[in-house]
């Protein structure tokens, strides 16, 4: 395997330097501030004004609630971040944000913390349980107000199949759409990715869905798929960077979008200045 010091020491004879990248906060600032907060969101927004247009916006998560409300939030379950083994889809909206303390936001309360980005990263988080329909009723429920629309949001889904349906919709498919890909561990087929097939096939299937942009971990982006996301007009964006140095990388790359959990630690790094 090629290592990361001969990558930085051989980029700039192979890849391009003329485009800029730009930061996106992960899930607000998740590094250093509670993820998809209010707290974290409100930290971030002051943190993108003093970053000379280099924070140009963040990425957060959705999924829906028992009584079909969105909530801003990333796992399954209240575990992890409030050690309760309450699920998501089993909570009504109101009872997340008691068993947060107020900290969780619903999607309908997003726009006065998204005003005055350039680039906003809406996932849509999915799993077995998912009522599809349910979902893209109050999705469209909340895009559809003026406030969304006047927002740069790409809705973002590892999901192929609710991206059809977004594709399919009449006011979900004005919105910009994203396809998130990763790599998935299968002793058959060590090589096969999130949407299960080769990260080779990743460009094919986000032009069939439609999709304006593609999102992978950032350990699989090479020079051959930013050069051909770039031939079809594709958007890049890589998560989730924390390391500046493999940063510098895909910054030589040419990758749109780098997805962090530590905006300040970049924003105070000289890389990160637009060409």
């Amino acid at each position: 395997m090629t290592s990361l010091s001969s990558l930085l020491k051989n980029s700039h004879t192979t890849c391009p330097t003329t485009y800029s990248t730009f930061l996106l906060g992960h899930r607000g600032a998740r590094g250093e501030r509670l993820e998809n907060s209010r707290e974290g969101f409100i930290y971030t927004h002051r943190l993108s004004h003093h970053s000379q247009d280099r924070l140009v916006g963040i990425e957060f998560d959705v999924q829906l609630t028992q009584d079909g409300k969105l909530v801003v939030f990333h796992d399954d379950t209240m575990l992890r971040l409030f050690s309760r083994q309450s699920r998501i889809d089993q909570c009504t909206a109101a009872e997340i944000q008691r068993l947060s303390g107020g900290a969780i936001m619903l999607l309908e309360e997003m726009p006065e913390v998204l005003v005055g980005y350039r680039h906003i990263e809406l996932e849509i988080k999915t799993h077995n349980r998912t009522n599809y329909s349910r979902l893209l009723q109050a999705l469209k429920q909340c895009l559809s107000q003026s406030t969304f629309k006047q927002l740069p949001i790409t809705l973002t889904s590892f999901d192929v199949q609710l991206l059809n349906y977004l594709q399919a919709d009449c006011l979900l498919s004005t919105f910009k759409r994203g396809l998130l890909v990763e790599p998935i561990s299968s002793q058959s087929n060590p090589a096969l990715m999130s949407t299960g097939q080769l990260l080779s096939h990743t460009i094919d299937t986000a032009l069939r869905l439609q999709c304006e942009a593609v999102g992978l971990y950032y350990l699989l982006f090479n020079e051959s798929f930013v050069t051909q996301c770039r031939r079809y007009g594709l958007s890049t964006t890589a998560w989730t960077v924390n390391d500046t140095d493999y940063a510098k990388y895909l910054i030589k790359l040419g990758v749109n979008y780098l997805i962090t959990d530590y905006p300040s630690v970049f924003l105070n790094n000289e890389i990160l200045k637009i060409r």
